[in-house]
């Protein structure tokens, strides 16, 4: 993977005004993921929303990381079964 696909854990830290122990108490709780590269970690940027989004749910709302995860496995469930309800409307319309 290229660094430009990468941003650096502590500048992505400074940014969002967060401590880096909270990163590495989600990596190890298996919320996100990093990448190690030259002694440095790294998030993907195609996980950004998904961080932030960890991020407002931990600061805004105080939500610990086992609330967080029932969370976004309910988002996950509503998406998927979203799709399945458009499938299936989809498929009733070729009997109408």
């Amino acid at each position: 993977m290229e660094t430009q696909e990468l941003i650096i854990v502590e500048v992505f830290c400074k940014e969002y005004q967060i401590e880096i122990n909270l990163i590495n108490d989600l990596e190890s709780f298996g919320l996100i993921e990093t990448i190690v590269q030259n002694e440095n970690k790294y998030l993907d940027k195609n996980q950004l929303v998904y961080v932030e989004k960890i991020i407002r749910l931990h600061n805004d709302l105080n939500i610990n990381k086992e609330g967080i995860e029932i969370i976004l496995d309910l988002l996950e469930k509503e998406k998927q079964l979203l799709l399945e309800i458009k499938y299936l409307k989809n498929r009733l319309g070729l009997y109408e």
